[in-house]
């Protein structure tokens, strides 16, 4: 986008050195249980790891007793749990990490996104040059009382920003101040 161009829209949603133009919706947020949810899932992984590590048996062919199974087996198939519960334990703290609670552009130059801390409670704020901020999505819809809402698929709106493999993440709920002139600043469909 060239400057003039981004200035003109950057006038459009107000002249200030800080533009608020995202805020989601509502002070509390489930978050702060994500810890909890980690180690309750953690808990469960474990104690069937270890329930198959200590009782999981096949019938001996020779005396048709039932008798352990090798501990290769048994150590595979713990692992296995153990490596799906760290899997679904990170999956929700890196959800809650990407998370963002306010999107601001500061300065017509930076965009601050404040996104919510691994443990749930209280946000971080990170800062990227505007013009590397990307959407691929197209937030303004026209469907819905502030025209953000998705007929199908996610009610999230992704944000990309340089140096990150995984996208930012806005709920769709929460209040934006022009979805069009956004999409004008940050919509990207190929890059």
């Amino acid at each position: 986008m060239s400057d003039k161009r981004l200035r003109n829209t950057l006038q459009q949603i107000g002249n200030k050195d800080l533009i608020t133009v995202f805020e989601r919706q509502g002070s509390r947020t489930q978050f702060k249980w994500g810890p909890w949810v980690v180690g309750g899932q953690m808990l469960m992984w474990i104690n069937f790891a270890d329930f198959y590590w200590r009782y999981s048996m096949e019938k001996d062919k020779e005396t048709g007793e039932m008798k352990l199974l090798p501990a290769w087996k048994r150590g595979c198939i713990s692992a296995i749990a153990l490596v799906a519960g760290l899997a679904i334990g990170g999956g929700i703290l890196h959800y809650i990490s990407r998370s963002v609670a306010r999107m601001q552009i500061v300065n017509g130059k930076t965009v601050r996104l404040d996104v919510f801390r691994i443990s749930g409670k209280g946000t971080k704020a990170v800062e990227y040059p505007l013009s590397s901020v990307y959407s691929r999505d197209t937030l303004y819809t026209g469907i819905g009382s502030a025209g953000v809402t998705r007929s199908s698929g996610s009610t999230q709106y992704s944000i990309y920003a340089p140096g990150n493999v995984y996208a930012y993440l806005m709920s769709r709920s929460g209040t934006f101040q022009n979805p069009k002139i956004l999409d004008s600043l940050f919509h990207r469909p190929k890059i």
